[in-house]
């Protein structure tokens, strides 16, 4: 037996600041092993500071630490050694560090002492970066050194001229008066006996970005700093560097960024060594001391966004209009590398697009774009030097780019970045059929593009983090990726934005416009006090439940426990509040969520004109079943978690209201032949989905789904909130083949039309051109409705959580003609899973893979099932085709 995959916290080796909890991986190579016991051991600098002794459990994730309290900027060791059903021991070691445990920071803010500007629209119009530094003396040998830093903008760290590490957007996007992240650095390697410098390149980011920034007066717009420097010399003694009166500021070569207009980058103005021992800055100004209040600081929890692919240009064209116009061949969130050898004072201008036009000109699917300053467009003026460019801090969605430049260009010298949050990668997924390999690589692909410090809608309209589009998507996220630490850290600033009134906005952070139009939809539909959506706002409850269902995460459930509730009563409240359009009886309608300001099932294709979502006109509120029915799956799922949690008053309370919320849904909402509320797709899909029909009114709306499917020609015609379940809901009523028939649907609109369409991500709306080939504005780059991902890693290769966390596992592939074989390999908490089957004359062989510490029943097609422990098996039946 070997333990591997030792992590705090969910990560390899971090820095916390919280208490810890530990996972560990069993791997043997002997069959249906089970962990019998485990001891854990954390050892500081100076002692053991927890010892569990001998545990008998099973258990092997989110183990929590209970041992003493742990001290500030630390390095720790833990060991855990595990026993088995066999008789087999191992043990095995890694490391976490620790930040500040008291938030006891010495150091001070320093703010630039340049007046900020009032931006403008458009590439060039915001304002310029400042360079900060400060110079230090390190007297002797170094043993261990940190740089625990932040800002208030987006900051890019060098210590004598060399960057720690490749993240960018530094400190990423945050609820920053309640919750701003600083940043851990080994420098330790860079320092040298004498003179060092500390440097932070420092824009505005999302801190002080027009679509984002606060809308309350005491803003305070000017970049700012915070470091603190431990530093640890090899005769044992420590030394503290920081942030103070020391730290000068100056202008950059960052002209102007912004992460929708782009950057503006001036090379003349480049100050070579400025952040190196022996740079004059007598001409610098010195930094303004701001205070030091630490309330708001804590350790950035989960991997940060760096660049994780590189993709050459695949073409150069130059288009109708005479543009020339560079192919990335993959559509993508990034910037461009630009190798430049150019006279000074020449500009390069990359005009970044995700689409061509009908004719294969530039076209920007961004609404109103050049209006409303959102270009996406980079400029670089040389100095006349040979040199490299790469923007600083700004970040586009693009497959093409427009290069207007003086000289001709070399497509070559371009290349791609892939930027997006480092989330280690968790699975893989292949079948027989290439277009649904390639829908597959879509939503990778576009899950890549959005998880970009926070969950967000697309890469360059919006870059917002909607909650709509996270609890749509997040058990596929977590199928895919490592997403446990982000998806914490995002939920805690749901947390920070939820309102008094348990009201969780529809963006999270809820800033800048935001926040603006929140206000007005108050005014709008006479709530007066902060709204919710449904669907949107049911994150909140959603997202952690995934979380748990898809890794055993309790302590997810435990942390928002108080904001699921709350949201939960902000339901019930504004249900038995306001009485809807419907003029229900009010002992059904106090039960119904069914007023106030809604998005409904939204961006239903049929319901859709040019990208827009149109139900409002059409005098079609869909919210009338969308929102009963999510607040009643909310309340279900509080009722749940207090069950799980062991809060008995509460799972009583809430299990009650879910109840009377389910019977007003049938009540009030399924009527006798068994219809829904305007007779759309969805809210068939919705009832069948969440098991809401009565028992003699199945068959009916059975009925009225397939119908519906047939009337749209074959075709999917649900939204956001109803299509994650749409699959399953067909399923339910016995269509498995109905089901697999609009999967492989290729007319419009379907999934693999877009891939039909040549598709590299997937698209916000099914319906994203026009017959004649107009593209229309709307974004090419949505994960949510990639979230089919989830129905086919489970029906068609077979893999399916039992219990949460996939402690126990059911593998039953449902064939279907289309497919002669497919394989799925996924990292669960407990270790990797994986099928392989393939069908052939009938013969039907699956070769399966089972993590030690779980079992798992395998379902043949053939109807046989067995029950299996960890290991290797393979299994053969006779299918009848």
């Amino acid at each position: 037996m070997e333990l591997t995959r030792l992590k705090a916290n969910s990560q390899y080796r971090p820095c916390v600041d919280e208490k810890p909890y530990f996972s560990w991986v069993l791997t043997s190579e002997k069959k249906n092993v089970m962990q019998t016991s485990y001891h854990i051991t954390v050892t500081g600098p100076e002692e053991v500071v927890w010892d569990s002794g001998i545990v008998e459990s099973d258990k092997s994730i989110f183990v929590e630490y209970a041992g003493s309290p742990l001290k500030s900027l630390c390095e720790y060791r833990w060991t855990v050694t595990v026993t088995d059903n066999t008789g087999d021991s191992a043990v095995a070691s890694s490391s976490f560090e620790t930040g500040f445990m008291q938030k006891e920071w010495s150091a001070q803010w320093v703010r630039s002492p340049f007046p900020m500007k009032k931006a403008k629209k458009g590439t060039g119009g915001q304002n310029a970066a400042e360079y900060f530094r400060k110079a230090f003396v390190v007297k002797d040998r170094v043993r261990w050194a940190r740089v625990y830093a932040t800002c208030h903008g987006a900051y890019q760290l060098s210590i004598n001229g060399t960057r720690p590490d490749d993240r960018e957007f530094a400190p990423e996007f945050t609820v920053y008066s309640q919750y701003l992240c600083y940043q851990t650095y080994d420098i330790t390697p860079l320092l040298q006996t004498g003179e060092n410098v500390i440097g932070m390149l420092v824009g505005d980011g999302w801190y002080n970005c027009a679509n984002f920034k606060p809308l309350s007066r005491k803003f305070k717009p000017e970049h700012a700093v915070l470091f603190q420097v431990k530093i640890e010399y090899e005769d044992g003694t420590n030394e503290m560097v920081v942030s103070d009166g020391g730290v000068t500021v100056s202008d950059s070569p960052v002209r102007s960024s912004d992460l929708f207009a782009g950057e503006l980058y001036d090379a003349r103005m480049e100050q070579e060594g400025w952040d190196c021992p022996g740079f004059d800055d007598n001409s610098w100004k010195a930094g303004i001391l701001s205070g030091n209040d630490p309330a708001n600081l804590v350790a950035q929890y989960g991997e940060p966004v760096r660049p994780v692919l590189e993709l050459p240009a695949v073409g150069l064209t130059v288009s109708p209009k005479g543009e020339t116009i560079l192919d990335f061949g993959q559509n993508l969130a990034g910037v461009l590398r630009v190798k430049t050898s150019l006279p000074s004072g020449a500009k390069i201008v990359l005009d970044h697009f995700e689409t061509l036009d009908q004719h294969g000109n530039y076209f920007n699917n961004i609404m109103m774009a050049e209006k409303i300053g959102r270009t996406q467009r980079d400029v670089y003026i040389s100095n006349g030097k040979a040199s490299f460019y790469q923007p600083h801090f700004t970040y586009h969605g693009f497959r093409y780019v427009r290069v207007s430049c003086d000289v001709p260009i070399r497509p070559e010298d371009f290349t791609a970045i892939v930027l997006s949050s480092d989330n280690e990668d968790l699975g893989t997924f292949e079948t027989s059929r290439k277009d649904i390999n390639r829908l597959y690589e879509n939503t990778r692909w576009s899950q890549r593009s959005n998880l970009f410090s926070i969950p967000t809608d697309c890469p360059q309209r919006e870059k917002g983090g909607w909650t709509g589009d996270i609890q749509i998507y997040a058990e596929t996220a977590l199928l895919n990726e490592n997403v446990t630490p982000f998806l914490t850290r995002w939920l805690r600033n749901v947390t920070c934005s939820q309102q008094k009134n348990g009201a969780v906005p529809a963006v999270v952070p809820n800033t800048g416009i935001y926040d603006f139009f929140e206000r007005v939809n108050r005014i709008a539909y006479r709530n007066f006090s902060p709204v919710g959506e449904a669907g949107w706002g049911d994150a909140a409850c959603i997202v952690p439940w995934s979380m748990y269902q898809m890794t055993g995460n309790v302590r997810i459930l435990r942390e928002q426990y108080d904001t699921m509730k709350r949201w939960c009563d902000y339901i019930i409240m504004t249900a038995k509040k306001r009485r809807g359009k419907m003029k229900l009886p009010k002992e059904i309608d106090q039960y119904l969520w069914n007023t106030g300001h809604q998005y409904g099932e939204w961006l239903i294709p049929s319901q859709t004109v040019d990208g827009v979502d149109r139900t409002n006109a059409n005098h079609i509120d869909t919210a009338a079943y969308c929102a009963p029915i999510f607040g009643w799956n909310s309340c279900k799922i509080i009722a749940d978690t207090a069950a799980l949690l062991g809060h008995k008053a509460d799972e009583q309370y809430y299990r009650g209201i879910a109840s009377k919320m389910k019977t007003a849904i049938q009540k009030g909402l399924i009527a006798e032949d068994g219809k829904m509320p305007f007779d759309m797709m969805g809210g068939y899909v919705l009832a069948i989905a969440f098991d809401l029909v009565p028992e003699s009114r199945k068959k009916s709306m059975a009925g009225h789904l397939i119908r519906k499917i047939e009337e749209n020609g074959g075709c999917l015609d649900t939204g956001f909130l109803a299509t994650p379940y749409l699959l399953d809901a067909i399923c339910k009523t016995g269509r498995v083949d109905q089901a697999y028939q609009l999967l492989l649907q290729t007319k419009c609109p379907s999934w693999l039309y877009e891939v039909k369409q040549g598709a590299t991500t997937i698209w916000e709306n099914y319906i994203a051109y026009k017959e004649d080939g107009t593209p229309v504005m709307t974004s090419l780059n949505h994960y949510a409705f990639g979230c089919v991902d989830d129905w086919m890693f489970r029906k068609i290769s077979g893999i399916q959580p039992a219990a949460p966390g996939f402690k126990e596992i059911v593998i039953a592939p449902e064939l279907n003609d289309a497919f002669t074989n497919a394989k799925r390999a996924y990292m669960s908490e407990y270790g990797k899973i994986a099928t392989a089957w393939d069908l052939k004359d009938g013969k039907f062989h699956i070769e399966v893979d089972i993590p030690c510490n779980t079992t798992a029943v395998v379902n043949l097609p053939d109807g046989s099932s067995y029950k299996i422990g960890s290991g290797p098996y393979t299994f053969d039946c006779d299918v009848k085709q």
